[in-house]
């Protein structure tokens, strides 16, 4: 009897889903599953598929499945192009007050799917004729027009002058903000950029390519999806060898510190380098740095004068030096710094020399 009850109830449901099934589906051009019911392609339909589409928050992933990557046709032969012929951007493209960093982002930043209506230039294409340098976001404070490619478009500051080249672009480009809209110092994609890059309060400003390798286009390999950047220490500052001897310089994201680097105290000066007259302020044969770990998130508290030449918190003098305070390193290094231990000169300051008043000899680290 319970068999009998089963097999009944097993029918009816079998009987019921099938009775659901969408029997009025467009024929599809080439063969397939059909998955359209009447009406999607009507504008006044109820369940027209923009109607639709909207309701799934204009996720158009299995439009994708059928229709092809690039809504070409695929599968289906039915490219949504001979209806739309700007290329159907998701709502995501243009949410947040017409912004699309966003949904570029997760896209990993499909220029190339751009260009192939917006044109080469992304001034117009053959499909569309809008200029996205002409629609009101890619243009600087001004209104100039911009590329979509500069590197400020992503990082940095948006709306710097368009025609800035060489070193003021680049420090265009630095954080704040991320490429994911940080502005907070204390987040990783932020940290220190600007307090090496565009203050330069202590030393001579510090180009992109100390830290990093910069690509030349947009496009280039390692770039485009690359997060986080790659920290390389490319260049000479970090790198600057003295006679302590080759350094390696080294970036620990996992607790945001570099180590190793010559700015931070890797360094030493030896006695017997030094210039006539000089000797009597070694108290060893060498004078050596504080080889700093700074923190990159850390602000100012890992950047005292201390932490890269001191012997503790209260003073600043490098070990082997004989000691004094802060306030008394102009006697000697007068063209560096005033006697309130303010920098005056940041040429002379972390730039691998010895610079003592321009009556006396400077000399190399060496």
């Amino acid at each position: 009897m319970t068999q009998r009850i089963l097999i009944v109830l097993m029918t009816a449901l079998l009987a019921l889903s099938c009775s659901e099934l969408k029997t009025d589906l467009p024929a599809p051009v080439t063969t397939g599953v059909k998955v359209h019911e009447a009406g999607w392609a009507e504008k006044t339909a109820p369940n027209f598929h923009g109607r639709t589409l909207e309701t799934m928050d204009w996720d158009d992933t299995a439009c994708r499945t059928c229709h092809a990557s690039d809504y070409s046709g695929g599968s289906s032969g039915v490219s949504c192009y001979s209806c739309h012929p700007p290329y159907p951007h998701s709502v995501q493209f243009a949410r947040a007050g017409g912004r699309h960093t966003n949904y570029m982002r997760a896209m990993n930043y499909p220029l190339a799917q751009c260009q192939t209506c917006h044109g080469v230039t992304y001034t117009g294409g053959a499909i569309l004729t809008v200029s996205c340098e002409g629609s009101g976001c890619h243009a600087d404070a001004s209104g100039n027009p911009k590329s979509p490619e500069s590197c400020n478009t992503c990082h940095g500051n948006f709306p710097a002058p368009a025609n800035l080249t060489g070193l003021a672009y680049l420090l265009s480009s630095a954080p704040p903000k991320s490429v994911v809209g940080d502005t907070a110092t204390t987040i990783a994609g932020v940290g220190a950029h600007r307090a090496h890059l565009v203050s330069g309060t202590l030393g001579k400003t510090v180009k992109c390519q100390e830290c990093h390798t910069v690509p030349a286009g947009v496009n280039d390999a390692g770039h485009l999806g690359a997060l986080p950047a790659e920290v390389a220490f490319n260049d000479t500052l970090a790198r600057l060898v003295t006679a302590r001897g080759t350094i390696t310089p080294a970036y620990n994201p996992a607790n945001t510190r570099c180590s190793n680097t010559y700015c931070h105290g890797t360094w030493t000066i030896r006695k017997a380098a030094a210039p006539a007259g000089n000797e009597a302020i070694y108290t060893d044969s060498v004078m050596a740095g504080a080889t700093a770990t700074p923190s990159w998130v850390a602000g100012t508290s890992d950047a005292q004068c201390y932490s890269c030449h001191g012997l503790a918190p209260v003073r600043s003098t490098p070990a082997g030096h004989l000691d004094f305070a802060l306030t008394a390193c102009w006697a000697c290094h007068g063209d560096v710094i005033d006697p309130s231990g303010v920098i005056l000169n940041r040429s002379k300051h972390i730039n691998g020399w010895v610079d003592l008043n321009s009556n006396w000899v400077s000399h190399k680290m060496q």
